[in-house]
């Protein structure tokens, strides 16, 4: 919205240049000011004018808002009382009688009661699995054999171990030397770093250990199954992990945000800068400084259909068909590299396949094969949630009528409807007080705050009276709510609903009665009525659009959108009563430099006249001193 300079801004002199009055004593300033009176005034008119429009702007985006409130609570797709939804007029609504069946109704429900026998199998979906772990075993090959070698080297020395977020440090001091006794061997070393580990993460019985040390031909290895384990280095002491054969970071599980050439997988990728394969016949390309997160994200928001995971409680992945039932909803084939292979997904990597099965149920009597648990049947929408036991009693769904649940939501729609016709009644119905212009500062400040509120109220009221713009809308609305539907037969007048009168300018009124016995005689006649192609839902919602809409350039925007814009939208600034104000705002800096060089040419002039009676002063003193001199 637009801002405007201050009414009265323009009470004081902008120019005041030289003498103010000392020879003649006259008020130069209140001169100047009464002899620019007439440019001040036609500064202050522009500024009014300004004022009026911001108001006219307000009122103007108040009934957009009321347009777009109404819109959004009873045409928008989203809204749970959408009148265009044919679903919201469905007054039939489905219940089961177990849990194993989740149910709904549709619009072409109807009532009655159908049976679900037994529900043999759950619609399941294909899944490739790899069967064994994707990170290659946490381990190392030890600088030596020899174990009181090996002591030498990294005593004293310490590592860390991190085990499901909890990091814990490992001292080779003097105290594990001597568990070790005097000849160690791989065993020795074992037992004594086991020790050392259960101590560190306080493991008093065997049973609680989850952490297991060996050491085999000179490889220690470290396994926790189940947990997440990785190794790290103290103080940034690489040197006694090299001893040890291990790498800071390295881990029994992989890495989400390391690029994959760096993973330790099991199974050893190729070394290659670009991974290529397709799944279900959707191609994708991979580089090895891609992460692990990045190609599940691409690949899960592909044509592909599947979700591809990845577990580091079971280090392994898992490819899963989006698709449910039977058929082969999973085809991998690499055409350069072998990612996928590594991931241990393809059938040479040992993967395990499962394949998705189709739902099976009885249904009065009749088998029933879906693809999917979500189908619909008889006009109801059914998703299976569990088989039931064989033996156990049928499931009953029941569709019963509940006409009475619109009419709160029909009444609350005639109430909103009321109030968004009141407020474009009022703007377009007010009384013009044409004897109350803005006010400007110098006249606020004379004023006590409730004056200045009573006084623009009245300024303010009939900005919009007889407004074209609104008065159309109003009459489009009324005339697609009292309309008859083709489609449906039928009017609101026969739901009860009618309008209040002449004198209402429009407004609705509702018999409850008929409105209840219409619900209950009619529903699929109301339901068109609102919801049809050409229903009153929709010729509402054309109209509210037709309005407000904030798409597209300008000029082709809603009519109150063209006119005086929408909050937070490009129209904002973008509207006919902005441009008129800018355009009013440079009038006022025209005259405003106008103004300016008139002060400035009246105090110029006054200032010669000053300067003349100041020499005119000094001339007749000097001759009043001459007269005196000869005189004596």
């Amino acid at each position: 919205m637009a801002t405007i300079k201050s009414i009265g801004s323009v009470n004081t002199l902008s120019a005041k240049t030289g003498i103010g009055g000392l020879v003649s004593g006259m008020d130069i300033d209140e001169l100047v000011f009464n002899m620019t009176a007439t440019s001040r005034s036609k500064i202050t008119k522009q500024q009014q004018k300004i004022q009026k429009l911001e108001w006219k702007q307000t009122a103007y985006r108040s009934t957009a808002k009321a347009l777009k409130e109404f819109q959004s609570k009873y045409l928008d797709v989203l809204s749970p009382t959408n009148f265009r939804s044919s679903g919201f007029f469905n007054t039939v609504k489905a219940s089961s009688s177990s849990a194993a069946v989740s149910v709904s109704s549709t619009s072409s429900s109807v009532e009655g009661t159908v049976i679900i026998d037994s529900i043999a199998q759950l619609a399941t979906k294909q899944t490739a699995r790899s069967s064994v772990p994707a990170t290659k075993a946490f381990s190392g090959t030890l600088s030596t054999t020899d174990m009181t070698a090996l002591m030498a080297d990294i005593s004293g020395k310490t590592i860390g171990l991190q085990l499901d977020g909890s990091l814990k440090t490992i001292t080779f001091d003097s105290a594990f030397a001597d568990s070790l006794g005097s000849e160690p061997t791989e065993a020795d070393f074992a037992a004594a770093l086991q020790t050392a580990v259960d101590n560190a993460f306080s493991i008093k019985d065997v049973n609680d250990r989850v952490i297991d040390v060996s050491v085999h031909e000179g490889v220690l290895s470290f396994t926790a199954v189940g947990s997440q384990l990785s190794v790290k280095a103290i103080g940034g002491d690489e040197e006694i992990l090299s001893n040890l054969g291990l790498v800071a970071e390295q881990s029994n599980f992989l890495s989400s945000s390391k690029s994959v050439k760096d993973l330790g997988f099991a199974t050893a990728l190729e070394p290659l800068d670009t991974f290529k394969f397709t799944i279900n016949s959707v191609a994708f390309e991979f580089s090895a400084d891609d992460s692990l997160s990045t190609i599940m994200n691409r690949v899960n928001s592909s044509d592909a259909n599947v979700t591809l995971s990845y577990s580091s409680i079971s280090d392994k992945f898992t490819l899963t068909s989006n698709t449910t039932g039977i058929g082969e909803n999973i085809l991998i084939e690499e055409t350069e590299g072998n990612l996928m292979s590594a991931f241990g997904l393809t059938a040479d990597a040992g993967a395990e396949m499962e394949y998705g099965k189709n739902a099976v149920l009885y249904y009065n009597g009749t088998k029933i094969i879906r693809s999917s648990n979500r189908f619909q049947i008889d006009g109801i929408d059914i998703e299976l949630m569990s088989t039931t036991e064989i033996g156990a009693d049928p499931i009953n769904i029941t569709m019963k009528s509940d006409s009475g649940a619109l009419v709160e939501p029909i009444k609350q729609f005639v109430e909103d409807y009321n109030a968004m016709i009141d407020l474009i009644n009022g703007l377009v119905k007010e009384k013009v007080y044409t004897d109350y212009p803005p006010l400007t500062d110098e006249q606020k400040e004379e004023m006590t705050d409730t004056q200045i509120k009573n006084w623009e109220e009245k300024a303010k009221s009939g900005l919009l009276r007889g407004d074209q713009a609104l008065i159309s809308i109003a009459s489009k609305l009324h005339t697609a709510i009292i309309s008859p539907i083709e489609a449906s037969g039928i009017s609101l007048n026969e739901l009860g609903i009618t309008s209040a009168g002449y004198t209402e300018n429009g407004k609705l009124k509702i018999d409850e009665v008929k409105l209840n016995k219409a619900l209950a005689e009619k529903p699929f006649e109301i339901r068109e009525l609102f919801a049809s192609d050409d229903g009153i839902g929709t010729k509402v919602n054309n109209i509210i659009t037709d309005a407000i809409r904030t798409t597209g350039p300008k000029g082709t925007r809603g009519t109150l959108t063209e006119i005086a814009g929408i909050d937070l939208t490009t129209s904002d600034t973008e509207n006919n009563i902005t441009d008129t104000i800018s355009r009013t705002n440079k009038t006022i800096d025209s005259l405003t430099t106008r103004l300016t060089k008139e002060e400035t040419r009246l105090w110029r002039q006054f200032t010669t006249m000053e300067t003349v009676l100041q020499q005119l002063n000094t001339q007749s003193s000097i001759i009043a001193q001459f007269y005196t001199g000869t005189g004596q």
